[in-house]
């Protein structure tokens, strides 16, 4: 635990600074508690799926899912990649635009469980906390598009390289 993990949530009311003492202020402890190591392909492969997530591919996010694992068991991958494709085409419909990105992950992941799909421990412990910290963001500021951060992030390619860069230091084994 460490002060970046701590937030404090005042009062939303508008006092005075003798009645501020008087508020009591909301302590939140954010900590995921998770933490693994990525080979470096496996840090390729989760950029690439995250960027067809980003896109809204769900054929190429289907195709980079079943990557995630060493020893890939899916009985019959291309049904797999179909369904994925499927849950991604009513994402990106005017109906779609309705969901959030976690929900559609949420469907992505059932999928996975469906077919019978594997995915590596670490791997899907950085998935996991990347969705538990996506909830934490859309609780704290309901308003913030993480998918437009993400596209910014993994498409400009200096954007994309220093991104590259800082995972490769934070998950380097």
């Amino acid at each position: 635990m460490h002060p970046g993990n701590i937030l404090v949530r005042a009062s939303q009311n508008k006092t005075s600074r003798n009645q501020l003492f008087k508020s009591r202020p909301h302590v939140i402890f954010l900590d995921v508690g998770m933490t693994a190591e990525l080979s470096r392909k496996d840090r390729v492969t989760l950029l690439e799926f995250f960027k067809a997530v980003a896109l809204r591919d769900g054929r190429t996010a289907g195709e980079w899912t079943l990557k995630l694992s060493k020893q890939q068991k899916c009985p019959n991958p291309e049904a797999f990649i179909e369904d994925v494709e499927q849950t991604f085409s009513n994402w990106g419909s005017k109906e779609g635009d309705f969901f959030h990105p976690a929900d559609c992950m949420h469907q992505m992941l059932e999928q996975v469980r469906r077919h019978r799909v594997n995915i590596d421990g670490d791997v899907c412990t950085v998935m996991v906390t990347m969705l538990v910290l996506e909830g934490w963001q859309r609780k704290l500021d309901p308003e913030y598009d993480v998918m437009h951060t993400l596209q910014t992030l993994l498409f400009k390619v200096d954007w994309a390289e220093s991104l590259f860069y800082t995972i490769e230091g934070l998950m380097a084994p």
